[in-house]
């Protein structure tokens, strides 16, 4: 990673904003944490894995069914659980994140932190942090921080998405190995054809429909200047 992909150290000291574009007028800030299980506040470190809650349950967050036609309609889980500050990306501004940013490729990357997989992401305005290599792309080996050094990454805008896998009723499915988030739909409703979430593993990221019964992590965020 080049220059123009990472600020600077000034004086020993983390400068940054933490701020994430998510298109070309509006920037957020990441949840602290996956949503816990029971839809109620944020996990206490980002590396752990929080609930797994089918599409748009905000407003019933523990229900577990298969039936699709039980999530017709998405209530976003932060504004009926978390005060209203927060809100769920669209599909389409994880699109801009990921890939459509500036230097996008250069600011995702798989990795582990306490031993946990998952896919690390850095904000617009990235800074070195001695001691803490950062290496964009795949595979769960590229990145691997100890609890010191993820509080120095954190510390300067870092977010941890872990890869908590999937639930379909009550059983789990690609803990440790795969991550599934869900999108909001930019028209929500029983007929919205956004029923997407973002996905990864240790070689892939993409954007795809899922069930709307399945059970996939929240990661909230808000809205900046």
């Amino acid at each position: 990673m080049g220059s123009d992909t990472i600020g600077n150290v000034d004086g020993g000291e983390i400068v940054g904003d933490g701020l994430f574009s998510v298109s070309e007028i509006t920037k957020v800030k990441f949840a602290p944490g996956n949503l816990k299980a029971g839809g109620h506040g944020f996990t206490a470190h980002q590396y752990d894995y929080g609930g797994l809650f089918g599409w748009g349950t905000g407003d019933r967050p523990t229900i577990t069914n298969t039936d699709n036609q039980d999530y017709a309609v998405f209530h976003d889980w932060g504004r009926y659980n978390t005060g209203g500050y927060w809100r769920t990306l669209l599909e389409e501004e994880w699109q801009y994140l990921l890939f459509h940013r500036e230097n996008a490729i250069a600011k995702y990357g798989m990795g582990t932190v306490w031993g946990v997989q998952g896919m690390i992401l850095l904000p617009d305005n990235w800074v070195t942090i001695p001691g803490c290599v950062f290496r964009p792309g795949y595979g769960w080996w590229k990145n691997n921080y100890d609890l010191d050094q993820w509080a120095r990454m954190e510390k300067a805008g870092a977010v941890f998405l872990p890869a908590a896998g999937y639930r379909w009723d009550t059983e789990t499915s690609f803990v440790g190995t795969g991550g599934y988030y869900w999108t909001a739909p930019t028209v929500a409703g029983p007929h919205s054809q956004s029923n997407c979430a973002m996905c990864f593993s240790e070689d892939l990221v993409s954007t795809e429909n899922c069930a709307r019964a399945l059970g996939c992590s929240v990661r909230l965020v808000e809205d900046r200047d």
